[in-house]
């Protein structure tokens, strides 16, 4: 995928909601413009570590030996988007390679409901954590799972393999599944956090 395709998907994926939901709240102007510049760059530093960890942990489920790995790109030399990770032997087509490779997005799937439970049932007054969980558990996870299927058509993507060891039609499946409970959630989250958090109105006696 382009440099501007991607940008284009961060853009309406994790900028935007994030925007929604600050400009339509009812927190200050200085919180907002705090929020919206910290946060993106918060979730561009951690995603990459988060999905590989997921593979980590992946591997520790069934067993298999890590032979390298890499949670963060290396910024300092000019990579701003390489992280991996290498097990030995490799990934073949078997059952304790489809769970390595489909961790990230069972976890994914979790976090979207955990995110939407923590900001529907709570009432969190602080702009930088209502952004911070939004931004996490919710967008993080959707921008995962919707990047790496659009992935699979550039044969670029965790799910390209996935693909083949249980076939296209649940891969696939599993993609819109998780993509419309996640979009669901996140449009009704941002419905429920507007005009957050409510002011009372002063009762003129």
């Amino acid at each position: 995928m382009s440099i501007f395709y991607r940008l284009i998907e961060i853009l309406v994926l994790i900028v935007l909601p994030l925007l929604v939901l600050f400009l339509r709240s009812n927190w200050s102007r200085k919180e907002i413009n705090i929020n919206v510049t910290i946060l993106p760059i918060l979730w561009y530093i951690f995603y990459a570590p988060i999905h590989e960890f997921s593979h980590i942990l992946g591997c520790f489920f069934v067993g298999a030996e890590i032979k390298d790995y890499r949670l963060f790109a290396h910024f300092w030399e000019g990579d701003f988007g390489f992280a991996f990770v290498d097990v030995k032997g490799g990934y073949d087509i078997n059952y304790d390679s489809l769970l390595i490779l489909i961790f990230p997005y069972i976890l994914d799937l979790f976090s979207i409901l955990i995110g939407y439970y923590i900001l529907s049932k709570s009432q969190i007054k602080n702009s930088f954590l209502v952004g911070l969980t939004f931004l996490m558990f919710c967008l993080r996870p959707l921008y995962d799972i919707i990047d790496n299927y659009i992935g699979i058509f550039y044969n670029h993507s965790d799910l390209v393999l996935t693909s083949e060891i249980i076939g296209k039609f649940i891969t696939y499946s599993y993609g819109i599944i998780t993509t419309g409970i996640g979009l669901v959630i996140v449009l009704v989250l941002l419905k429920k956090y507007n005009h957050y958090p409510n002011i009372e109105k002063e009762i003129v006696v």
